[in-house]
């Protein structure tokens, strides 16, 4: 299926709802989540806050990076990808300039590959080159989803974590 009326979107206000509702269903997967959906709801303005000062002033440790919203008019929040704007050695082994996720209940519906497609549009906006994606050896949708864009593995390594991480580059072809 391709998904259709998907756009990115920095995250705002007007999506607030339908992301406190997309955390109780990572944290019903037992994804870990930042901020606790309760306190999402009495802090939303300082969580994006937060997500605008990652992009210039980081935490220690972290990268600049910005954080986008997959979105629909109908449905609201479907997905977030985090485009980091250069790696550290940490990055380097697992997580690499492109971070997405699909909401539970919007998965297997083309959005993985636009978000993840799009992830990449706004990293190349942002001066990176050749981009570095990885996702765990385990995680076959992910794959699949960084191959159908343009991902080719480099290697799987070992970084300690329940199974080997895949590292795919997507080069810069201008």
């Amino acid at each position: 299926m391709t998904p259709t009326k998907a756009y990115l979107t920095r995250p705002r206000e007007r999506y607030k709802d339908s992301f406190i509702d997309a955390v109780y269903e990572y944290i019903r997967e037992k994804r870990t989540v930042n901020w606790h959906p309760e306190i999402l709801r009495a802090r939303f303005d300082e969580y994006l806050r937060v997500l605008q000062q990652a992009e210039t002033d980081p935490l220690a440790g972290m990268v600049p990076a910005t954080q986008f919203w997959l979105v629909s008019e109908n449905d609201g929040y479907i997905g977030d990808v985090d485009v980091r704007h250069h790696l550290n050695e940490g990055l380097k082994r697992y997580g690499g300039h492109i971070g997405y996720k699909i909401r539970p209940s919007f998965r297997r519906r083309g959005y993985g590959a636009l978000i993840c497609r799009l992830g990449i549009l706004e990293a190349r906006k942002r001066g990176v080159g050749d981009i570095l994606i990885t996702c765990d050896d385990d995680n076959i949708g992910s794959s699949r989803i960084i191959e159908v864009n343009g991902g080719v593995l480099q290697d799987k390594i070992d970084n300690g974590r329940h199974a080997l991480t895949r590292r795919y580059w997507i080069r810069d072809s201008r």
